[in-house]
């Protein structure tokens, strides 16, 4: 077994991270990795299409349940071939006093993954610094944008 994990803190509430995350439908605006189509929630059969390189144009397609869902805190995907190798992509959300942290993971089980598959754990730790970045910019911006200053004009200036 191998886990690829990453925490990230977001200026954001947790109710509107945990809304862009269950936004199956919106993943292609913000994830080049994943496409989700099905509905969140506890038990819920997904169709979870992935690719492990964000240059590759398609896209394997593969039935994935979603074993943990508890709004607001904690969704998971599993998908894979039984226990030979089977993946898990998970998010959780706790609140900080700055917005929240945000836990990603991509967690390798079964009698394969036993072996020495450092590419395929390298891919996904390549794949984590991709993708927490861009979910953040597609919240929105972290700071209201500043107000636009009034320029001082220096010098002799008639009719003033």
């Amino acid at each position: 077994m191998f886990a690829e994990e990453n925490e990230t803190i977001l200026h954001f509430s947790p109710p509107k991270v945990w809304t862009a995350l269950t936004r199956f439908e919106d993943y292609e605006r913000w994830n080049p990795f994943i496409r989700i189509a099905g509905r969140p929630e506890a038990g819920a059969l997904v169709q979870y299409s992935f690719r492990m390189k964000s240059n590759k144009p398609r896209f394997f397609t593969i039935d994935a349940c979603i074993i943990t869902f508890e709004p607001q805190r904690r969704m998971t995907f599993r998908f894979g071939f039984g226990g030979l190798l089977s993946f898990e992509e998970s998010y959780a959300v706790e609140p900080v006093p700055v917005g929240s942290r945000l836990v990603h993971c991509f967690r390798c089980t079964g009698l394969l993954s036993a072996l020495k598959l450092w590419k395929m754990k390298r891919n996904f730790s390549e794949m984590l610094e991709i993708i927490d970045p861009l979910f953040e910019r597609y919240l929105g911006p972290t700071r209201p944008p500043a107000s636009a200053k009034k320029r001082v004009r220096k010098g002799f200036r008639p009719n003033a």
